[in-house]
């Protein structure tokens, strides 16, 4: 025969003393239903509107017939097992513990989280129950009430609206040229073919690649200068839109190092250089050495920021230490049908603005450690500049252009100066430091 055990019908007893409890309040109960150690949330009301407010506190029900433990008249025991406590202060939700009599009405409670706060209480487990001070009644309201809504403490299961708007550091590629063109080279590496273009042409253009003797470039290699290093007779004129959207990993890989031989090419007028041996793109040192900053339209205003610079080492100002170089690490993804570039910032150490420092991975780390989201966020936003500006003096042809990046507006948000405040101080000063004045940024060694 099915069985219902007289404990089960005391557990629920219990479960309808704190539902009556709530109601005479003023709250509601949610019953959990099926549950691992919590039985129900008591939802704060507002009983003078009745407005519901989404501020919960998490209660687990522990009801008995027997004597309390430890009983004095005044006050008595309860003690937790390891697992039950252990689930309790595990969320982020206020969790209150019931204890309760049915047959004479008695309910007690506490805030688990508050009563073990130290790790004295949390090794004993042990609960004293006062029960003037702790009695689970009407009186208890405007303790709950404390419990559930301040800000730090308690979950809120609806956020308060605030708009955000999120910016993506994913560049759209705008459009590819139509066709791309292969051909068959004599040539077996890129700087015989570069030497071999020299010979004929000043202007010495990049955006191509070599592989098994096949030269493949956006540009037209049925003409001159390419046709000085290509098979005339071997030139084929291909459809780009179908390579891009190639499912051939191999073709893929391809695609992609056009891609970055044409991003390479579009980049080096502005003075920035690629790293083969740290795979990004940095501003190249001035001839001089003198620094060099790059003025652009941030999101609110005009600004400036250094892009290399040079810095004197403390113990003997007339000797530079190291020059600082922007840089980021741009990779090409493909989302759907869409090419993205992926734009990273990042910067390069150098102890002669070429050789790279020795000091690089310590300088870039302390560095990391200086700058907040904002600072980040700003260097996004010049790449962005860079990337996408195009000078009326432009005339050599670009194969790559980009859109402005993705943003998204959120209708929820988070409030910075609310969540802020939970940081460690150390680094809640960073997160609310403005973003640091790069004229100002030194790392010493």
């Amino acid at each position: 025969m099915k069985k219902i055990l007289h404990t089960d019908i005391v557990g629920q007893q219990g479960i309808n003393l704190i539902e009556s409890i709530c109601l005479k309040i003023g709250f509601l109960w949610h019953p959990t239903g099926l549950e691992a150690g919590i039985d129900g949330c008591i939802e704060i009301r507002n009983t003078s509107t009745g407005e519901v407010t989404n501020c919960i506190i998490q209660v687990q029900s522990k009801a008995t017939e027997q004597p309390f433990e430890a009983d004095t008249g005044a006050t008595f025991e309860y003690r937790c097992s390891e697992k039950d406590l252990a689930y309790w202060l595990g969320g982020n939700a206020p969790v209150i513990l019931i204890r309760s009599r049915p047959k004479t009405n008695e309910a007690y409670w506490v805030s688990v989280k508050d009563r073990f706060k130290d790790l004295a209480a949390r090794k004993s487990r042990k609960i004293v129950f006062d029960k003037t001070a702790d009695r689970f009644d009407e009186n208890a309201k405007s303790c709950l009430e404390h419990l559930a809504v301040p800000a730090d403490s308690g979950v809120y299961l609806g956020t308060r609206p605030k708009p955000e708007v999120v910016y993506s550091n994913l560049l759209k590629v705008a459009s590819f040229p139509e066709h791309y063109f292969v051909a068959r080279t004599d040539y077996r590496t890129r700087p015989e073919i570069f030497a071999a273009l020299r010979e004929v042409t000043t202007n010495v253009r990049g955006e191509w690649i070599l592989g098994n003797r096949m030269v493949t470039s956006f540009h037209d290699l049925s003409v001159r200068p390419w046709i000085d290093v290509c098979d005339g007779g071997t030139v084929e004129e291909l459809d780009t839109d179908e390579w891009a959207q190639t499912e051939d990993p191999v073709r893929q890989r391809d695609f992609v190092q056009l891609l970055n031989a044409s991003l390479r090419e579009k980049l080096f007028p502005k003075g920035i250089k690629y790293s083969k041996d740290h795979n990004f793109y940095y501003f190249r040192a001035t001839k001089d050495l003198t620094d060099r900053d790059y003025a652009y339209q941030s999101r609110e205003h005009k600004t400036d920021r250094w892009v290399f610079k040079g810095y004197p080492k403390k113990s003997d100002p007339s000797k530079m230490s190291y020059y600082r170089h922007s840089a980021f690490e741009g990779r090409f993804i493909r989302y759907g049908a869409e090419w993205f570039l992926q734009v990273t910032p990042n910067y390069h150490f150098t102890r002669d603005g070429e050789r790279t420092s020795f000091y690089a991975a310590d300088l870039l780390s302390g560095i990391k450690r200086l700058e907040n989201n904002q600072a980040v966020h700003g260097q996004v936003v010049m790449w962005i500049n860079v990337l996408t500006e195009r000078s009326l003096f432009d005339v050599t042809p670009q194969f790559l252009d980009f859109v402005s990046p993705m943003q998204f507006a959120l209708d929820a948000g988070l409030d910075d100066k609310t969540w802020v405040k939970r940081e460690e101080t150390e680094k809640r000063a960073a997160l609310e430091a403005r973003a640091p004045d790069e004229r100002q940024q030194v790392l010493e060694l």
